[in-house]
């Protein structure tokens, strides 16, 4: 069974119902990494999205198949300069190292999507868990001037929405700032493997 996405041939993955693509901050790294190097996936999992180029709700996230509906992974290339779309932009909230051991491997930022201009935006339920490798992690030999580059530049992006945040583990209706009604999800109906 294979999958074609944007033409490219796509390894289906052979899970046994009920499992998902769910990896922990430390496998993400490990997805990250290969991609930097230009190493092969035992399957491609993770599609490339501009995400922060990207209104959350107009992200492709039927792209992202193999997962459990309630998050997307997502390479993406990190623009300099502020996180804007047309209709908003990412801040962050919070940054934090992820540690194999005693090592920093890598980091993860928290952003959350603003609607409006940049001071002035009401927050939204959309968050991005973004993950960086840190560069210590690569031996010299792989560190040529196209590693570097995708080091600084090239990011796995984890979305959801926080209501499907997993460390939250309150089921309160959740409301935005503004009082109105929360964003509606993507459909998950769209995102599970598909089984021929």
């Amino acid at each position: 069974m294979a999958f074609f996405r944007g033409g490219a041939r796509r390894v289906a993955l052979n899970l046994p119902h009920g499992y998902r693509f769910d990896p922990t901050d430390n496998e993400v790294l490990f997805y990250l990494r290969k991609n930097i190097l230009d190493q092969h996936f035992p399957a491609n999992v993770i599609p490339t999205a501009d995400v922060y180029g990207t209104n959350p709700d107009e992200i492709p996230f039927c792209e992202f198949k193999d997962g459990n509906g309630s998050y997307w992974f997502f390479f993406t290339t990190k623009p300099s300069g502020d996180l804007v779309t047309e209709d908003g932009y990412w801040s962050p909230i919070m940054d934090a190292e992820i540690t194999d051991g005693t090592k920093v491997v890598g980091y993860m930022r928290h952003l959350v999507f603003y609607r409006g201009k940049i001071s002035s935006g009401i927050q939204t339920l959309w968050n991005v868990h973004e993950y960086r490798v840190n560069p210590s992690i690569f031996t010299a030999a792989e560190l040529n001037d196209g590693v570097k580059n995708k080091i600084t530049n090239l990011v796995v992006c984890k979305i959801f929405l926080k209501k499907d945040d997993p460390d939250t583990d309150s089921d309160e209706e959740i409301e935005e700032e503004d009082g109105s009604e929360e964003e509606e999800a993507p459909n998950p109906s769209n995102i599970r493997i598909r089984r021929e």
